[in-house]
């Protein structure tokens, strides 16, 4: 903001869109907390991917893809993202472009990247052939992105490189420094592999179970098929996204919903019921520590333990001679098999 005005631009000309894509709003108090006397200084407004009016169509992608975008954003003269770089199930890694290209972007356009055939050509941190990074890039070719400003930062918020100016060089620094931090060789596959999550991912059950994408989703499962994943969470906010929990509990299983997704597609948030039950295939997910009811989990295709030491005993019990992979932040990592 210093910059800004020492650039002639007033505070009363700047606006602050909260990039949520089709998440909820920020509350008052959590824009507070993350910007601190900033939300009295400028105006804060949260992005709605499904108010029609508050979008503006662009067109298509070379694609086929629908292009609409936030009307503020749109409208605005200078347009500058902020925004983490770390690893991504779709984009491989985020940051650059994302934040604006997906968090301010209208529903059809976030259901339309964010599906099976999207998944089929994605992996965490694979960027090159990624098609998911290609959309991003055409649609802020064509929206028109000035300026990004990304950090990279451990598990417990510490930045390690601040990196800022034209979006494609920014993200192309700030992941060989991502990469270098998050990705990490393993010797082997696990039947056991605990995956942690760290506040605030851990309150709800949408972006605790992300925790297992890298095990799964990587350039190489890191647990064996048939294999279990652990998760410690507490969840006290619940499922998170309704619609993926919805389609979870009617399906009679996993290859069901795979289905459901092949044939129907899915609406913005429900592609989490797929990228579940994909996991699912590869090995049981186990949720510990967990304020969410047994039952609840069970719908869900989800299995449930009191505590971590309890179900890696369980787990331990049933196959004694079990390798076991530990993932302390499980959003962050990304294990790589040796050799791949």
């Amino acid at each position: 903001l210093r910059e800004l005005e020492a650039g002639g631009i007033r505070k009363k000309d700047i606006t602050a869109v909260v990039a949520t894509g089709t998440h909820r709003p920020n509350t008052p108090e959590e824009l507070r907390e993350k910007f601190g006397q900033v939300v009295d200084e400028i105006v804060f407004i949260n992005h709605d991917a499904y108010h029609s009016g508050n979008l503006v169509h662009l067109g298509v992608s070379k694609g086929g893809i629908p292009l609409a975008f936030n009307r503020t954003v749109v409208q605005a003269d200078i347009r500058i993202s902020t925004g983490v770089i770390e690893t991504h199930l779709f984009a491989g890694y985020s940051g650059g472009v994302k934040s604006i290209a997906v968090g301010v972007a209208g529903e059809e356009t976030i259901g339309a990247t964010h599906n099976y055939e999207m998944l089929q050509q994605t992996r965490l941190g694979i960027i090159e052939g990624n098609e998911f990074r290609r959309f991003l890039t055409e649609a802020t070719q064509v929206l028109g992105l000035h300026f990004a400003v990304n950090v990279v930062q451990t598990g417990k918020k510490e930045v390690v490189k601040v990196v800022a100016g034209d979006p494609i060089k920014v993200f192309e620094e700030g992941v060989k420094v991502a990469k270098e931090l998050y990705e990490v060789e393993i010797d082997h596959p696990a039947e056991i592999v605990v995956s942690g999550v760290s506040y605030p991912k851990s309150r709800d059950l949408y972006q605790a179970t992300r925790a297992a994408n890298g095990v799964v989703f990587g350039p190489q499962p890191v647990v064996v098929r048939g294999g279990v994943i652990l998760i410690p969470a507490s969840c006290e906010d619940g499922c998170g996204h309704p619609g993926y929990g919805d389609i979870m509990k009617k399906a009679e299983d996993v290859d069901d919903i795979i289905a459901i997704s092949r044939e129907e597609g899915f609406a913005p948030g429900e592609q989490k019921a797929l990228i579940l039950a994909w996991i699912l295939k590869q090995a049981r997910i186990v949720m510990t520590d967990c304020t969410l009811p047994e039952e609840a989990l069970k719908e869900l295709h989800l299995e449930s333990m009191p505590t971590l030491q309890e179900a890696f005993d369980r787990e331990l019990e049933k196959n004694p001679k079990a390798r076991v992979t530990l993932i302390p932040d499980g959003l962050l990592t990304l294990p790589i098999v040796k050799g791949e």
